[in-house]
C-alpha cells in the first residue's frame, strides 16, 4: 500500500505561520480538508495552533463527524437538496447561492430542531459558484423574510483562483467589503463574517492590505504543500515538504524499448509515448491513479522518469539513476496539489507520520 508521509514538525510550522501571519491582517482561518475522514491528529493541529473552524467539500456519517471534530465543521460545498437533513445534522454552516435549496434547508432545519446557518457565496469574477453581486442584496432580503425561519444568515463569502484562475484585485476584495456595508445599509442587518478563498490570496497580503471587511480566509494548499494556487508560487515563509508520497518497487527488469507494430491505447485511454528506445531498466511501483495522481508527483531519485500510468501500477524509467534499486526499495516523490487531494482521499494509500518507526530504506 502505499503512504502518505506527514511530517508533524513541518505541519505545525505552516499552521503557526498562518495563523500569526493571518491574525495581523485581522482574519480568521477555515482551514480546508477534503477528506470527512480525516486523521484527527491533523484537525486538532490545526485548531489547537489558531485555526477558527475546519471545513470540508463532502458529507460523512454522522457518527465520523462527531469523532474526529472537536466542534461541528463547515460545510463549503453547495449543499445536494438530497442530502440536506445530513448537512443540518453534521456542519454548524454550509454554502449556499440557490434559494430554493435555503428555503428547503430552512424548513430541514425547522423539522429538526437542529441551528444552521449559512454563508451566502457571491461571484466576483471565478465564473463558480455564487449569487451574481447585483443579487445579493434581495437574496438576502428573501432569506430573513422566511416564515418561520430557522436558519441564520452568517454573512457572505466568495472563491477565488478555482475555475477561472481568478486572482485577487482591487475590484473583487472591493466588491466583498461594499456588498457587506451595502447589507447592512440597507437591510439593517449584521454581516458578520466576509470569507474568500482560498491560499491564492495569500500572494496579495504579501503587500498589500485587505479591505476591513474581509474578516475569513479559507486556507487548506498552502497549509500542506507551502503554495500559492492559481499563481504557482512558493510561498517564501512556508514549509513544502509537509507530505510526501512514497511508494515500493515490485519489479525491476531490463526491457526492449520498441514501439508495438499495431499500437492501440493504453489502460487509461492515452497513446503511448515512446521517447527512450532500446534496453532500459524499468521499474513497477505500487501505485496508479487509484492511488494518486501520479503525473503529478515528482520523483526524489535524480534521474528516475515516470513513462506509464494505469489503475494499480506506475512504471518509472530508471537506467540513468546513480541508486541501484532493488525489489522492495520505497521511493518518495514531491506532490503538487492534484496529486496530494488524490492521495488524501483515497481509501488506498495510508496516511502515515514522519515520526514513526520505519526501519525499510527510504530513496
Amino acid at each position: 500500500m502505499s503512504q502518505l508521509i506527514l511530517n508533524l514538525d513541518k505541519l505545525r510550522h505552516n499552521i503557526r505561520f498562518l495563523s500569526r501571519h493571518c491574525r495581523k491582517h485581522h482574519l480568521d482561518i477555515t482551514g480546508i480538508i477534503k477528506d470527512p475522514c480525516a486523521d484527527p491528529k491533523m484537525i486538532r493541529q490545526m485548531m489547537e495552533l489558531g485555526f477558527k473552524n475546519i471545513g470540508i467539500s463532502r458529507v460523512p456519517d454522522g457518527p465520523i463527524i462527531r469523532s474526529v471534530f472537536p466542534k461541528r465543521p463547515i460545510y463549503i460545498s453547495l449543499p445536494s437538496i438530497h442530502e440536506l437533513p445530513a448537512i443540518v445534522q453534521c456542519f454548524s454552516i454550509s454554502f449556499n447561492s440557490e434559494m430554493t435549496v435555503i428555503e428547503q434547508l430552512n424548513q430541514t432545519a425547522i423539522s429538526m430542531n437542529c441551528p444552521h446557518s449559512i454563508l451566502l457565496m457571491v461571484d466576483t469574477g471565478d465564473l463558480r459558484e455564487g449569487v451574481m453581486p447585483d443579487q445579493v442584496v434581495e437574496t438576502v432580503r428573501k432569506i430573513h423574510q422566511l416564515t418561520p425561519r430557522a436558519i441564520e444568515f452568517a454573512g457572505i463569502g466568495t472563491n477565488l483562483g478555482c475555475c477561472a484562475g481568478t486572482v485577487p484585485d482591487e475590484y473583487n476584495l472591493g466588491l466583498m467589503a461594499r456588498l457587506a456595508d451595502q447589507i447592512e445599509s440597507e437591510l439593517d442587518i449584521e454581516v458578520n463574517t466576509v470569507s474568500v478563498g482560498g491560499s491564492v490570496l495569500l500572494e496579495w497580503m504579501q503587500h498589500k492590505p485587505l479591505p476591513g471587511r474581509i474578516n475569513n480566509i479559507r486556507l487548506g494548499e498552502s497549509v500542506f504543500l507551502g503554495t500559492i494556487p492559481t499563481i504557482n508560487q512558493v510561498h517564501p515563509n512556508l514549509d513544502t515538504r509537509v507530505v510526501t508520497f512514497r511508494s515500493d518497487i515490485l519489479e525491476i527488469k531490463d526491457k526492449r524499448i520498441t514501439p508495438p507494430q499495431l499500437c492501440g491505447k493504453d489502460a487509461l485511454g492515452g497513446r503511448p509515448q515512446f521517447t527512450r528506445l532500446g534496453i532500459r531498466k524499468r521499474a513497477i511501483l505500487n501505485f496508479g491513479i487509484c492511488d494518486t495522481y501520479p503525473l503529478g508527483l515528482t520523483p526524489l531519485i535524480p534521474g528516475m522518469e515516470i513513462v506509464s500510468v494505469n489503475s494499480n501500477y506506475t512504471l518509472a524509467d530508471i537506467t540513468d539513476c546513480r541508486h541501484r534499486f532493488k525489489v522492495g526499495d520505497f521511493v518518495d516523490f514531491t506532490m503538487n496539489y492534484q496529486a496530494f487531494l488524490q492521495s488524501f482521499i483515497s481509501p488506498f494509500t495510508r496516511i502515515r507520520y514522519q515520526k514513526e518507526p520505519d526501519n525499510t530504506a527510504v530513496l
